[in-house]
């Protein structure tokens, strides 16, 4: 089943408390964590990280997913674990042993994932297949344009289905409207980093659901 994973950094900055509270029983949260060096835009701090945590809850039933956007990941690892992160991906590009960080994310009774910009190489992950939990594969970067979807990404999921286990999951990030909802899942993703067409709507948890039976055909919902 492809899952829908609502992405907190495109909701209302000034109300994060009530966003995440409309979730309602919804189990899925992510948190992008952007330091401004990374990547150009600034999201959340350590501070901001907890409060969010606290205020989602430490359950096995509700997950609160981290992509690392940052220059050094290292740094907030032990942070994200200790407020209760079940899934943290860090990206490839910038860290010279991928293997000590997702050892640690592991011990620490997280999932870990290894996450690629676009330009990132699939070869760059396939030598840690055994560590990784998941991919999170970037379909857009900043591009001064709106962070829009880059089509060619598709083929990279395919490609990243193909030669990983089937144990490692691929998640897709980034410039995903519903049509590209349809692409990302028909393409081997099993599950999908949303912000704008969720946020964007008045009713966040029924749209949720509406995302949910497009992604999957068949009336699932979370």
């Amino acid at each position: 089943m492809v899952k829908i994973v609502p992405s907190l950094a495109s909701a209302d900055m000034l109300r994060l408390g009530a966003q995440i509270e409309e979730l309602g029983n919804y189990p899925l949260l992510h948190l992008d964590i952007e330091d401004g060096n990374f990547v150009p835009n600034i999201t959340f701090g350590m501070k901001t990280v907890r409060s969010v945590a606290d205020l989602w809850g430490k359950s096995r039933e509700r997950t609160l997913d981290a992509h690392l956007m940052v220059t050094n990941p290292e740094a907030y690892i032990d942070g994200l674990l200790e407020a209760g992160v079940s899934r943290v991906a860090f990206h490839f590009e910038n860290v010279p042993y991928p293997a000590v960080l997702l050892n640690r994310i592991r011990e620490g009774g997280a999932a870990a994932g290894a996450a690629l910009n676009c330009m990132g190489r699939l070869e760059q992950v396939l030598p840690y297949a055994e560590a990784v939990d998941y991919l999170l594969i970037m379909t857009s970067e900043p591009d001064g344009k709106g962070q829009m979807f880059n089509a060619r990404m598709l083929e990279k999921i395919k490609t990243a289905r193909r030669l990983l286990p089937p144990s490692v999951g691929i998640m897709a990030d980034g410039g995903i409207s519903e049509r590209e909802l349809l692409l990302t899942a028909d393409a081997g993703a099993d599950a999908v980093v949303m912000g704008r067409a969720v946020w964007n709507y008045p009713d966040v948890r029924s749209r949720l659901e509406e995302l949910m039976r497009m992604a999957n055909g068949k009336g699932d919902e979370a």
